[in-house]
């Protein structure tokens, strides 16, 4: 008789043990909507320069002529820029108010290329894509 009731107790003290996760509230960890504009860029990036890596080596083996291989290549350099420029915009700090500041600022807007976004020599030729 008091093996039974031992049994009982350790039964409902090992039911107890296990459904307790389950009776947890999940207000810990709260569910996030996606991943963060940072997480995206940096998915981009990575994602960019992996391609870049894997053209290289189909190139190496043959798969790829070299026009090929520059057009594609291209594209993704392309993303990867446009990546790099997305993470380090939200890496900076918010701009101050130096005029110096605001003048490279204005600066680089005027000599980037509105077609990669690179920077223009002094002749306003892009040295990338000659825009």
């Amino acid at each position: 008789m008091i093996e039974a009731v031992v049994v009982a107790l350790l039964a409902c003290v090992a039911l107890v043990y296990v459904t307790n996760p389950l009776r947890r509230v999940p207000h810990e960890q709260p569910l996030r909507e996606g991943p963060t504009p940072v997480e995206e860029a940096q998915e981009r990036k990575v994602s960019a320069l992996s391609a870049i890596v894997d053209l290289e080596e189909e190139a190496a083996v043959g798969k790829l002529t070299i026009p090929e291989l520059e057009a594609l290549r291209e594209g993704y350099e392309r993303e990867a820029l446009a990546a790099l420029a997305q993470l380090d915009a939200l890496a900076a700090p918010a701009p101050a108010d130096d005029p110096l500041e605001v003048e490279i600022a204005a600066m680089r807007k005027r000599l980037a290329c509105p077609s990669c976004g690179a920077l223009r020599d002094h002749e306003g030729t892009c040295s990338r894509c000659d825009a």
